[in-house]
């Protein structure tokens, strides 16, 4: 398998991510809401589709990107958690509100870290 493919294959895992928190709620609540599938997924999913955007981009093509999704992920499964951990029933659909501006702070402070690390080292050369 080359390298390339490899890219490929878990970039396709990661951006099923999403869907399998979903599906995986949808088992824990007892409610699989299939014919909600593809829009929730997209909800869930709108910071990932943003980020895979960046590998039509060879040089971005790497492990940062995936490391990026990873953390994207984790921010998912986390807010999921503390929606079905926290969050009272009849509030559940109010808090998904939420979501939006936290991973839009994330992509932020990624984007921030990722300009200041690449401007330091123009600097120091």
């Amino acid at each position: 398998m080359t390298s390339a493919s490899k890219f490929r294959l878990l970039l396709l895992g990661q951006l099923c991510f999403p869907a399998a928190v979903y599906l995986l709620r949808g088992v824990y609540t007892g409610y699989i809401g299939m014919p909600y599938l593809f829009e929730n997924y997209l909800f869930m999913a709108s910071p990932h589709l943003l980020v895979s955007l960046l590998a039509a981009k060879p040089s971005a093509r790497g492990p940062k990107l995936l490391w990026l999704l990873s953390l994207l992920n984790a921010l998912l499964v986390t807010f999921q958690l503390w929606i079905l951990l926290d969050v009272p029933v009849r509030d559940s659909g109010l808090a998904w509100v939420l979501y939006i501006p936290l991973w839009v702070s994330t992509l932020s402070a990624c984007a921030i870290a990722w300009i200041f690390v690449r401007y330091r080292g123009r600097r120091t050369k």
